[in-house]
């Protein structure tokens, strides 16, 4: 039996299709996202990935939005969930009973640069390298046990738009090899 591997996205899906590419033969694959109108949702219909929508505009209070969400993942008792391009911030009882089995990549070099828009971050206060990380997540925003990172190095000639290519493309190489790596290491320690 396959295991099984929750995305969890609300935006275009770039990471999501990488990781599907790259992995749909060897696990079982869901996308989860929070928001309907999400181009990664065309992404899993061309695709053929099952895919749910626990929309975050639907619910009275982001309370009553993470319980469904909590339930979505529990009914698919996954083995791995892979956040990639999701935009809100898990609650500690979410990743608690997830615990070791929640990754999240970011387009930093952590602990540099945590939180949202990170690679504007880097350019903008003009270090020389950046580059992304890969790590578990806890309750601590950017925080959690570093899997992997890559840097990438900022030539006087790049502008955010090409800084932010770079970035991305490094994401869809490594972010399927790691997802492999733990989802492999997560069958050997059982």
């Amino acid at each position: 039996m396959k295991k099984k591997l929750v995305v969890l996205s609300s935006g275009n899906g770039t990471n999501f299709e990488a990781i599907v590419k790259k992995l749909r033969n060897r696990y079982e694959i869901k996308l989860i996202s929070d928001n309907k109108k999400a181009y990664v949702l065309q992404r899993a219909i061309k695709l053929y990935i099952d895919y749910e929508i626990v929309n975050y505009k639907y619910f009275k209070n982001r309370e009553n939005y993470n319980k469904k969400l909590f339930e979505y993942l529990k009914k698919e008792e996954p083995d791995l969930i892979a956040l990639a391009g999701y935009m809100k911030i898990l609650p500690e009882y979410i990743v608690e009973y997830f615990s070791g089995r929640i990754i999240n990549i970011h387009p930093s070099l952590l602990p540099a640069f945590k939180g949202l828009n990170a690679i504007k971050q880097a350019f903008d206060f003009g270090v020389k390298y950046t580059g992304i990380t890969i790590h578990y997540v806890n309750n601590e925003l950017d925080g959690g046990k570093i899997i992997a990172q890559e840097v990438v190095k900022i030539e006087t000639e790049d502008t955010l738009e090409t800084l932010e290519e770079k970035i991305h493309k490094l994401e869809h190489r490594l972010y399927p090899k790691v997802i492999d790596k733990v989802l492999r290491k997560l069958t050997m320690s059982i």
